[in-house]
């Protein structure tokens, strides 16, 4: 875990701790107020972090404690306007609208700020199997292992980028082109 990974991990427990608070003590969680709290306590730990930089881990906050998906894409659009290339940013919007056309370019926003991030090269593959744009699928998940290939954390989506391949390559439905493919209903 590196030292941006552990400070996330402390504010959002933090954050999570005021998150179950607030629960306790008001039968409707008031996130305007959290989000005050959040943004002055981090501004105050961490006075060197541009305003890009807090607006990026309070985003990451809201998605991880409680999928507070719309006030985060807030906190990342307002990241990005400030500092275009916080791929992190980029990366977590392009998940939150990981089915459409806008995922798909923030995905590419992601790897315009840093090609070395071998996520959204996975998910932009990941967007064209869904889309049965095949031939445009390949290259991406080419470039995904290429990057990946020797990230441990990535071991998972390595094997399956592996497989979707073989089967794109060979042009077989196999099992996990046919997982990929599934609209997200079915899956869940």
């Amino acid at each position: 875990m590196n030292k941006k990974q552990l400070i996330l991990a402390c504010f959002i427990f933090a954050f999570s701790s005021l998150y179950a608070f607030a629960q306790e003590n008001e039968e409707k969680v008031d996130w305007d107020k959290i989000e005050y709290h959040l943004a002055r306590d981090l501004k105050a730990k961490f006075p060197d972090k541009s305003e890009a930089e807090l607006e990026q881990a309070i985003g990451g906050a809201l998605l991880q404690v409680d999928n507070q998906w719309e006030r985060a894409t807030v906190h990342f659009k307002k990241a990005v306007q400030l500092d275009s290339g916080l791929y992190f940013a980029w990366y977590n919007l392009g998940l939150i609208n990981i089915d459409t056309k806008e995922g798909y370019n923030y995905f590419k926003k992601a790897i315009e700020s840093n090609p070395g991030f071998a996520n959204p090269y996975y998910w932009m593959a990941y967007y064209r199997c869904r889309n049965r744009e095949d031939k445009k699928a390949i290259p991406l998940f080419q470039k995904y292992l290429e990057v990946a290939r020797n990230n441990e954390a990535e071991a998972g989506r390595v094997k399956i980028a592996e497989e979707v391949l073989q089967d794109l390559l060979a042009g077989r439905e196999g099992n996990s082109l046919n997982m990929m493919r599934r609209p997200s209903k079915e899956i869940e």
